[in-house]
């Protein structure tokens, strides 16, 4: 037996207005449908609420029962909504982040600096990881808003919740200070292809990667992979391949302070969509729409060495 807040609404509006018409109409609503709510409440109930007389309707004992039993739960509801409101309004405690390893960097410094002077009451708090994690992290509740790459070849962020642009970045090319290319400033990926190639393996970057080689036919030389970008800077500083990367940093040194030398891709490479994922039980609430805002804000307001 389900029993719904519009029928209880539907009978206590029927119980006060007397008549089935006179409630309709004061609802807005059919006079079939209200008649079919209250028939249905009846027999979900096991009762008769109303005795049907040519005045209109009174309330059976058994009504006038059912009746404050039902005006306490509407108010009951009526409170719950008024307190979510307040919810979503709050811009008090924690705001849970899950941020893609590689755009943490760039991102994470900012927000929570923005809201530690913006928003004190607010306790941001993050974690980062793959792809997978931050997927299952959502899963688990532990997330209340996600930041990711939107992969083309990935169609499940629609089943977890709902996704906002923040930003886009497009590829760019790592190459050893020593390389025939380094100081073009623009590259050809199939003048690349048969050097050593370090590949940024933490999924799902590893695919887009290759999928770009793959777009030109080409296949690269794969000699080390690796998920950590400060590793991956300082094997191309010292000479041990060369790489692709979305996300930059203002210095082209590795963490030993070698420099390397940073160049744009030579065709139509597709920026990576940033996104933001909020879980589809959840509303837009004040503290979601003002980290929206913040990150928005970063991707904007970034460089294009910043934003590759």
């Amino acid at each position: 037996m389900v029993i719904t807040l519009r029928q209880l609404e539907y009978f206590e509006t029927v119980a006060e207005h007397g008549t089935v018409t006179a409630a309709a109409q004061h609802l807005f609503m059919s006079q079939s449908a209200v008649s079919n709510a209250i028939a249905d409440l009846e027999r979900q109930l096991g009762v008769k609420l109303f005795v049907r007389h040519a005045r209109g309707l009174s309330l059976t004992r058994e009504g006038q029962a059912v009746l404050g039993r039902s005006r306490h739960l509407l108010r009951e509801a009526a409170d719950l909504e008024a307190n979510a409101a307040k919810l979503r309004d709050d811009m008090s405690g924690p705001l849970n982040i899950g941020c893609y390893s590689t755009i943490a960097p760039l991102l994470i410094p900012r927000i929570v600096a923005d809201f530690a002077e913006r928003y004190p009451d607010v306790r941001v708090r993050f974690e980062e990881g793959s792809r997978s994690e931050l997927l299952q992290g959502m899963t688990l509740g532990a997330h209340d808003v996600i930041v990711l790459y939107d992969y083309r070849f990935k169609d499940d962020l629609s089943e977890i919740g709902h996704s906002t642009q923040l930003g886009s970045i497009p590829p760019y090319a790592l190459l050893p200070p020593g390389h025939r290319l380094a100081g073009r400033g623009v590259v050809a990926l199939a003048d690349l292809a048969a050097d050593p190639f370090i590949l940024f393996g933490l999924e799902p970057a590893d695919q887009y990667f290759l999928s770009l080689f793959a777009s030109e036919g080409l296949s690269p030389d794969v000699r080390h992979r690796t998920g950590n970008y400060e590793v991956l800077r300082g094997l191309v500083a010292r000479g041990v391949g060369y790489s692709l990367l979305t996300q930059r940093t203002r210095q082209t040194t590795s963490y030993e302070g070698i420099a390397y030398s940073a160049a744009e891709l030579d065709g139509e490479y597709a920026p990576l969509g940033v996104v933001a994922v909020i879980p589809s039980r959840h509303r837009m609430t004040r503290k979601l729409d003002a980290f929206v805002t913040s990150a928005r804000a970063v991707f904007d307001e970034a460089p294009a060495y910043d934003r590759g």
